[in-house]
């Protein structure tokens, strides 16, 4: 990009040339004025320097810096271990899938075999004769 762009830091109107995009180098500029002015606004800050005020904004700023990347790192690593999970339960899935494929096969042939029985048991045993469950509903009192 080269480009330029004027920010604000510390009261003073500072120009930066950077690839980086104007958005982006302003609101780095906004991160370090409020950090400046944080400093500024500590009634101790007036007893203080500015080489030793520049050195407490340095620390504050890297304050900042260290523990967003303890908590990036935490979130890393959280984020490997539920990456780590998911393709546990993936393979979980995929096994249960088998399992459920081969218990539906299994009762869909037990189910063929009772079908298979069931016709021929009917076959080798024919009905007898009427019972009071199938006669028609006419001769059902001279049945009883």
């Amino acid at each position: 990009m080269d480009g330029k762009v004027d920010v604000v830091i510390g009261g003073e109107i500072v120009t930066l040339k950077s690839n980086e995009q104007p958005d982006y180098l302003q609101r780095l500029a906004r991160y370090a004025d409020e950090k400046i002015n944080e400093i500024k606004s500590k009634s101790v800050a007036a007893a203080i320097d500015d080489h030793f005020r520049t050195l407490l904004i340095a620390l504050n700023i890297a304050d900042d810096y260290h523990k967003t990347l303890d908590k990036f790192q935490r979130l890393d690593s959280l984020h490997k271990q539920l990456v780590q999970e998911m393709s546990k339960l993936q393979e979980e899935n995929s096994r249960l899938g088998s399992e459920v494929k081969k218990v539906k096969s299994e009762l869909y042939r037990t189910k063929k075999e009772l079908d298979d029985f069931i016709k021929s048991f009917d076959a080798e045993n024919p009905p007898e004769g009427e019972n009071i469950l199938t006669l028609p509903k006419k001769n059902f009192k001279a049945a009883l």
